[in-house]
């Protein structure tokens, strides 16, 4: 049997105003400057996720079922602290209530997985980072400690799984599996960015749709001959080199 890991030391959180973070592209400084919460968030009660949204369609596979995509992914929940004791003005629980203790403010909350909680956040970090507005706080007592819980309700920003840029961006890598095809056949490409696989998250430019499209997040349809180029983008990442893909 392998060793264990402790789940609770390998979890952050870091949280602050909304405002202090660039939203669809938050820089590696502005994170740093986040309050870093972890050591007062129970982890026995945390419950911050993503959830799939909603569906209220007809799913039968009926003629007039009528189902429809799905929207919007849902997130939230709520995350419970260590409440500060009255004389405690300093400490990383007086921080965190100070954070998450007023009704109705809009945070940023930024979840990451992996890495000690100590470990500051570097480029290449790969983070959930939420906008969220805190709701109802509750008051309780644990088996050694008080404790608040604090609701927390989206404000429609969500980055799942976040790579920080570094502060010279990186280049984004692809590899063609066959740059030479025939009509009708597909194309498989994969896309690197700071040592993750980010395949299914950049955006593919095809340079003619009408010779080579993108049919699937890394596959493609060549749909007439010629030599069309693909290269890849990511929030803040350098866009990739294109690829020359020949259809004959």
């Amino acid at each position: 049997m392998g060793n264990k890991v402790l789940s609770n030391e390998r979890v952050t959180v870091l949280a602050g105003l909304s405002s202090a973070v660039t939203w669809a592209n938050p820089l590696l400084s502005e994170l740093v400057a986040l309050t870093n919460v972890s050591a007062a968030v129970n982890w026995n009660s945390f419950d911050l996720n993503i959830q799939a949204s909603e569906q209220r369609d007809d799913r039968t596979l009926t003629d007039a079922a009528g189902a429809q995509s799905r929207g919007f992914t849902n997130f939230g929940g709520n995350l419970e602290f260590v409440h500060p004791r009255p004389d405690d003005l300093a400490s990383i629980y007086r921080d965190a209530y100070d954070i998450f203790s007023t009704p109705r403010i809009e945070l940023v909350v930024a979840v990451r997985y992996g890495k000690k909680n100590s470990q500051a956040p570097a480029a290449g970090d790969k983070w959930t980072i939420y906008r969220l507005l805190t709701d109802n706080v509750a008051l309780g007592d644990g088996d050694v400690s008080k404790y608040y819980r604090v609701n927390l309700v989206a404000r429609n920003d969500i980055l799942p799984n976040y790579i920080v840029p570094a502060a010279s961006p990186a280049t984004i890598t692809i590899a063609v599996v066959d740059n030479s095809v025939g009509v009708g056949d597909l194309v498989f490409a994969s896309a690197a960015y700071q040592g993750w696989d980010v395949t299914k998250a950049v955006k593919w430019v095809s340079s003619d749709e009408t010779k080579l499209i993108e049919v699937h997040p890394g596959i493609f349809l060549a749909k007439a001959t010629g030599t069309p180029t693909l290269k890849a983008q990511y929030p803040g990442g350098t866009d990739s080199t294109t690829s020359t893909v020949t259809i004959a």
